[in-house]
């Protein structure tokens, strides 16, 4: 496994466990405020790994681009079910669903073309 295989991993793993923390927070779990935040392990991994090793790809813009939506998205639910609006966060849970099947994606064709360089 090369260095950049690892890389993207490690995002895909950070990816996963922000989606999980999304949908515990919406049922009753606490709102990590750091986690949720540009200081959180994607965050931290797009500062640090993302921007000093693959900084050239255009994907990696798009990446940080749909993580964002994804932070927006996951903001939002939270003040829905801060609000009481239960039912409407649970079926925010979609839109989540959808940004990350984008987030994967991107990641997936950034993975295979420098596979493939």
């Amino acid at each position: 496994m090369n260095v950049a295989q690892i890389d993207f991993q490690q995002l895909r793993i950070k990816h996963i466990l922000y989606k999980s923390k999304v949908r515990s927070m919406l049922y009753g779990g606490a709102f990590d405020e750091v986690f949720f935040s540009r200081s959180g392990p994607i965050g931290i991994w797009f500062s640090t790994i993302g921007s000093k090793r693959y900084a050239n790809e255009f994907e990696l813009a798009e990446l940080a681009k749909v993580h964002r939506e994804l932070e927006a998205t996951t903001l939002d639910l939270y003040r829905l079910y801060k609000g009481g609006k239960i039912d409407a966060a649970h079926d925010g849970l979609k839109s989540i669903e959808m940004q990350s099947d984008r987030f994967l994606n991107v990641l997936s064709k950034l993975e295979q073309r420098l596979k493939e360089a």
